[in-house]
């Protein structure tokens, strides 16, 4: 590869780059919690606001105005579209967001909250601000809720202003001949016999000595004889098969 050929591979590169982050700034549309400025060039007209819960604002000449649901490059159209009918001849106005909403963390964390938005942000990134997963978190199970729908994510997904990341708890299931058969919240540390204790006991059937656990990373394969001292791992699922002597 020849140099001529080098600087027009990373000009397209370059150029790219920045039209994924522009077409990312337009889309993103204005919400409650935002923080916005708009300045008209040579005019005394400048508005800083931060928006409220109907994500609108009073603007010199144009009274009340809505910016919720709307990119920055609408709101900034409209304004110009507005202040053109009647007010200024060639009106140069630039809308900014100064300022992004903030995006939430519950669930199994040390520190759930809001949290301000940073550009870039992942899940991994979201979670270690709110003072990073709690013992009882299962961190193959988190959660990103937008607009209201509600989806499975992994670590280095994006996160956006508004989103709430959900981490949710760790659990274990225990069946056969225990007293209280059924799913129950994990614990680092926990032990097979601190499990059974947790479901009630054995019952008179059980064996204790013919105990399985399948583990959540090996569903496909059989479960695995296991003792009472042995470690449970979130997700197991432990069966106490019956004695029949």
């Amino acid at each position: 590869m020849n140099n001529w050929t080098t600087i027009i591979c990373m000009t397209i590169i370059l150029n790219f780059v920045g039209l994924t982050a522009a077409l990312a700034e337009t889309e993103y549309l204005l919400d409650a919690g935002d923080k916005i400025s708009i300045n008209v060039y040579g005019e005394e007209m400048d508005v800083e606001v931060r928006l409220g819960a109907a994500g609108s604002f009073k603007f010199p000449f144009l009274g009340l105005l809505v910016a919720k649901g709307k990119s920055v490059d609408q709101l900034d159209d409209e304004i110009t579209r507005k202040l053109q009918d009647g007010y200024l001849v060639n009106p140069q106005v630039r809308v900014r967001i100064e300022e992004h909403r903030p995006f939430y963390v519950n669930g199994e964390i040390r520190k759930p909250g809001s949290y301000p938005y940073q550009q870039g942000l992942t899940v991994r990134k979201a979670i270690s601000l709110a003072g990073g997963f709690n013992d009882n978190a299962d961190e193959d199970k988190v959660f990103v809720i937008r607009d209201n729908v509600e989806q499975k994510v992994k670590l280095n997904a994006r996160i956006l202003p508004g989103d709430i990341v959900a981490v949710e708890q760790s659990f274990f299931f225990i069946n056969g001949e225990v007293e209280s058969p059924g799913k129950y919240a994990y614990k680092p540390g926990m032990t097979v016999r601190m499990a059974v204790s947790l479901a009630g006991g054995f019952t008179e059937r059980a064996s204790k000595s013919n105990v399985v656990v399948q583990h959540e990373s090996n569903k496909n394969k059989k479960p695995q004889d296991t003792k009472l001292e042995n470690s449970v791992l979130a997700g197991d699922i432990i069966t106490v098969k019956e004695s029949f002597f």
